[in-house]
């Protein structure tokens, strides 16, 4: 067999002020044709995956763009549009091939496209002809409508939020493509639309994790191949966006359609039980005032990285200031201004100093301290699963008001312990700790934090649905509307 394998994505926020242009894609992450030389990450994982894989098998390889941002503002369409014709033109070239695998996002929008995967899924497809097999792996909070569906032949998303299984999917989407070139399977595809928006955890306590066992122990059983939760992105006004639920089948559409509409129902009975909830700013800042026997872990909702965000907002940093807390730390923050100002002055340094709130209108004022710089560390990184690591630039830790504020060059979230260990902030001795994260955090701090909360701050991923500007969304939705596919459950 002879197959090609590519990387795009990005996830895009459609309320952020900031567009994602081609630096942040070398930023993050960006291979050419060469993946197994790639430090092991999330982003690199599936094509070393396939790639290992395919090598077994002893068939051939045909290497493109491996390519990810981190999510911002939609991509510029030169960038997107380079990235994407590069891609083809390496399909074009590589002449015959018997299937495509891709890792795509599924909720990277760029100017001109609603839908990057399935403008550029629909492509190859117009390039290989109906033979030859398609088969992606995109991240569970995606777009996808039956565009996409029609042009592939295997669609898997991850199962898991947190995202811990990016390596195992990427292994069951070469399992069922190696089946289908084998002809032991033939994959058909359908969706339904759950008419839901919002997040919801697979870890969290109550009905999530029962339902993604329920999915597992129906694949493999009655001709059922895969079945995928696409939770949605909900920060993006687009008509396909939201929860969807998607089955793979063997040979049999309406087998598909009855399977997809049965676990689509599941969810839709559970969904409001199984949403993140959030507390409001001011009681999670009196309760970080409270001392306990572990620290309090604070996680900055509205302006993390994950869902478009800047990170640059310092409202968590000024109320520990004002209300006197100061066994804490603040960890990451986005200035790359600031780092390289404490990069001047060295370790030891005390000066003033313009903290965070420069990059969008969501980045809320700025904030003047003096700061004393405590840690420096360039071409930074953290760990991640195994021996995968995140790159997040050069580092400056400064102390400001007794609060320790981890500043970097690089966008990122906390994926790690070590994020702070390897800086020198010491996370036990903490009264409180604030983490630009939604959700990926939880059951890293489970065992050793008192209590974590998931704040609703100002900012560019404000989780108030009601109170974003929707303008394009497919309406009736819930939580916007009570009780969408009229089943009584709102």
């Amino acid at each position: 067999m002879r197959i090609f394998i590519a990387t795009l994505g990005t996830e895009t926020n459609t309320f952020a002020s900031f567009p994602t242009g081609i630096d942040d894609f070398y930023d993050c992450f960006w291979n050419e044709g060469d993946i197994a030389s790639a430090i092991p990450s999330p982003w690199s994982g599936p094509g070393q995956t396939w790639l290992k894989r395919a090598e077994a098998e002893g068939w051939e390889v045909v290497q493109s763009l491996f390519a990810f941002a981190n999510p911002a503002g939609p991509t510029t369409r030169p960038a997107y549009e380079s990235m994407r014709d590069r891609i083809l033109g390496d399909l074009k070239a590589a002449g015959p091939v018997d299937a495509v695998l891709m890792f795509l996002h599924g909720a990277m929008i760029a100017d001109g496209y609603d839908d990057c995967e399935a403008d550029l899924v629909t492509r190859m497809r117009a390039i290989v002809g109906p033979e030859v097999r398609i088969g992606l792996e995109l991240d569970l909070h995606a777009h996808i409508d039956d565009v996409l569906v029609a042009a592939a032949d295997i669609i898997v998303f991850y199962k898991t939020y947190p995202h811990i299984d990016h390596n195992e999917r990427a292994h069951e989407v070469f399992d069922l493509m190696k089946r289908t070139l084998a002809g032991e399977i033939a994959p058909e595809m359908a969706l339904f639309d759950c008419r839901s928006i919002g997040l919801f955890p697979t870890t969290m306590e109550g009905p999530m994790p029962g339902f993604c066992a329920e999915m597992e122990a129906a694949e493999g059983k009655g001709g059922v191949l895969s079945l995928s939760l696409n939770h949605g992105f909900p920060w993006a006004d687009l008509p396909q966006a939201g929860v969807k639920m998607l089955a793979v089948v063997d040979g049999d559409a309406a087998l598909a359609e009855s399977v997809a509409v049965d676990f689509g129902r599941r969810f839709y009975a559970i969904r409001k039980e199984a949403t993140l909830p959030f507390t409001p700013f001011e009681e999670a800042i009196a309760e970080a005032g409270i001392a306990g026997d572990m620290p309090l872990v604070i996680a900055d909702t509205a302006d993390q990285i994950g869902s478009g965000a800047p990170g640059d907002t310092t409202y968590v940093l000024r109320a520990f200031i004002e209300a006197g807390i100061r066994n804490a730390a603040v960890v990451p923050l986005w200035d790359p201004l600031a780092v390289k100002i404490c990069f001047q002055v060295g370790v030891g340094a005390r000066l003033k100093l313009r903290i965070g709130g420069k990059y969008e209108p969501h980045s809320g004022p700025a904030l003047d301290v003096e700061a004393e710089v405590l840690h420096l560390a360039a071409d930074s990184w953290q760990g991640h699963i195994g021996d995968e690591k995140i790159r997040i630039g050069d580092v400056a830790v400064v102390r400001v008001d007794g609060i320790e504020v981890l500043l970097t060059t690089l966008r990122t979230n906390l994926y790690s312990l070590d994020l702070m260990s390897r800086h020198g902030i010491v996370y036990e001795t903490k009264q409180v700790v604030s983490i630009k994260n939604l959700y990926k955090q939880k059951d890293l701090f489970a065992p050793i934090s008192r209590k974590q909360l998931f704040v609703a701050t100002p900012g560019t991923s404000n989780p108030d649905w009601k109170a974003l500007p929707f303008e394009r969304l497919q309406r009736p939705i819930w939580p916007l509307d009570d009780d969408p596919l009229g089943l009584n459950q709102a």
